[in-house]
């Protein structure tokens, strides 16, 4: 019986030994090996290269986008203005350049009627006003109030007659103003001009209620003054 040593076999291959070059290995769980960077910027250049084309189709995104948008803005609203609608725009237009028109007309003509016809005042005169409108509507304690002074003889000092005046005056004014007049009327004409004249050093200081209008012994001197020099304050009259 022959045994196997008698036959010339071949040595089983190392397992060690690499696999001929042109031989093809499958790759590992299917992934294709990726090759080897030719130097080690190329993945930080790669990365700047995309951020920029983000960048431009971001861009370019948005342009488009903003023009598709303003196209159908506009469709739509050439959609909705429609020739009615377009006729009623005009309409109303029309209307408030009229309104504005004839406001202005009638303001201009008012006021030249004003001009050429002054409006009548109320009162014929400022001891009627004073009478009839100022005193029973301005009423303070002048009798036994010694920080109030009155003269039941107003007319006879010069400051009082031109004050009350005023307030004659700038009342009559103010009275055509429905809606602010007569408070501005009070606040800076009458309690201004009524809190001078009634103050305890005012003109009517040496004046009471109960025994009238000052003496001659105690009346109010002047303000004293001296003349200007010559030449000084030219008469304006004469320029």
């Amino acid at each position: 019986m022959t045994s196997l040593d008698e036959f010339d076999l071949p040595e089983p291959p190392d397992e060690d030994l690499a696999p001929p070059e042109d031989s093809w290995v499958p790759p590992l769980d299917g992934h294709v090996p990726t090759p080897a960077p030719a130097n080690g910027n190329s993945a930080g250049d790669a990365l700047t290269l995309s951020d920029e084309l983000s960048a431009r189709i971001g861009k370019v995104t948005g342009t488009l986008l903003s023009t598709q948008i303003k196209a159908i803005a506009e469709t739509q609203l050439a959609e909705l203005l429609t020739p009615e609608i377009y006729q009623r725009i005009e309409e109303l237009s029309r209307r408030r350049l009229t309104a504005e028109l004839e406001t202005q007309l009638v303001a201009q003509a008012q006021a030249a009627q004003e001009a050429e016809n002054p409006p009548t005042t109320v009162f014929g005169s400022t001891e009627e006003f004073v009478r009839v409108r100022l005193a029973p509507g301005y009423r303070r304690d002048v009798i036994d109030n010694h920080e109030i002074r009155w003269c039941p003889q107003w007319w006879r000092h010069e400051e009082a007659i031109s004050r009350l005046e005023a307030l004659w005056r700038t009342w009559e004014h103010f009275r055509r103003d429905p809606t602010t007049g007569m408070s501005v009327w009070w606040r800076d004409h009458a309690d201004h001009h009524m809190s001078v004249l009634m103050s305890s050093d005012g003109p009517f200081s040496k004046c009471s209620v109960q025994h009238g209008h000052h003496t001659v012994d105690n009346a109010i001197a002047p303000l004293p003054t001296d003349p200007a020099p010559a030449g000084m304050f030219p008469d304006t009259r004469e320029l």
